[in-house]
């Protein structure tokens, strides 16, 4: 495929690399969004995640945690929201069970789901991280006008919602 006949992006991009002043010039994977995204979110969560380690707190439980804070959620769907795939949310989730941080139940809509739920001890260290989660957030937008960083967490939003079908 040759250079005319590859799709335009939305942007206008340049078939010559950008530079900024003296700076070297910007390569394929400085502008384009997914890279970009990626690369933002493992920086950010490094910084987050360095905060769990200290706490000896692993990444899922962390995320299982953070995802219930708000109420329980099928089994199904915890995998989904965590990133993690199913066998290895059964296992996470056997683990935080006998921690003593969750609870299975029964779903009263459907006899096929089951629903996990924080306990009162999951509950409170849920309730910790999240503060800490918060606090780490803000340093993160701290640069931006609030308006900005609303801005841009709505998009983010937006951009899950159209590709999360």
């Amino acid at each position: 495929m040759n250079i005319e006949s590859t799709p335009k992006r939305a942007s206008k991009r340049t078939t010559q690399p950008a530079t900024h002043g003296d700076a070297a010039p910007m390569r394929f994977l400085d502008t384009y969004l997914a890279a970009l995204l990626a690369r933002a979110s493992s920086l950010i969560s490094d910084e987050f995640h360095a905060t769990l380690a200290r706490k000896k707190i692993p990444v899922l439980q962390w995320r299982v945690l953070a995802c219930l804070s708000d109420g329980s959620l099928p089994m199904g769907d915890l995998g989904r929201v965590i990133l993690a795939k199913q066998p290895t949310v059964s296992k996470l989730i056997d683990r935080m069970e006998a921690a003593g941080l969750v609870v299975r139940q029964e779903d009263p809509a459907s006899r096929r789901r089951t629903l996990v739920a924080l306990t009162p001890h999951g509950s409170t260290l849920a309730a910790e991280l999240v503060v800490l989660a918060l606090e780490h957030e803000a340093s993160v937008l701290l640069p931006f006008e609030p308006e900005t960083a609303k801005i841009f967490v709505d998009v983010l939003r937006k951009l899950i919602e159209q590709h999360a079908k």
